[in-house]
């Protein structure tokens, strides 16, 4: 009966060291690279990166038009080439990397909100409000230029 204790013990050492020896015989632990930007995310950010820099230049039209009250003129800027630039900033943002997308994004909806803003003094006939908003939209979006990652 002493034999088959023995045994006994024998084998339940014997199921442990294996079970040790397989638990620290996984697979090694591997870091897995940062993520990258694809050539082809690359060439389409840049592609609307030049189109919203392009619309970008109507800024000038909009803030003459906003000083001299030409509310028409300031919304059909607002709603053609910077309302085009909106959009292709946000189709910009969905393909930056998850990580650089919360600063670009935010700062396209404060831009929106800057746009709504000169619209509003619009509807108030008020150039001190639609200025502001022009300010506003002025410095959102340089700081929205800042905010893209480089791209090498």
């Amino acid at each position: 009966m002493l034999r088959l204790n023995q045994k006994s013990l024998i084998s339940i050492l014997l199921s442990f060291v294996a079970m040790i020896l397989v638990g620290c015989g996984g697979p090694s632990a591997t870091t897995t690279p940062p993520p990258t930007y694809s050539e082809l995310q690359i060439t389409r950010i840049q592609d609307y990166l030049s189109d919203i820099e392009k619309n970008a230049e109507r800024f000038a039209d909009l803030e003459v038009s906003v000083a001299k009250g030409d509310w028409q003129e300031a919304r059909n800027i607002m709603r053609g080439p910077l309302g085009e630039m909106l959009m292709d900033m946000r189709a910009l943002n969905r393909n930056l990397l998850a990580k650089d997308q919360p600063t670009p994004t935010a700062l396209t909806r404060a831009l929106t909100d800057d746009f709504l803003k000169i619209d509003q003094g619009a509807d108030l006939n008020s150039v001190t409000v639609a200025q502001e908003g022009f300010r506003d939209a002025e410095a959102d979006f340089k700081a929205y230029l800042n905010s893209l990652p480089e791209l090498s």
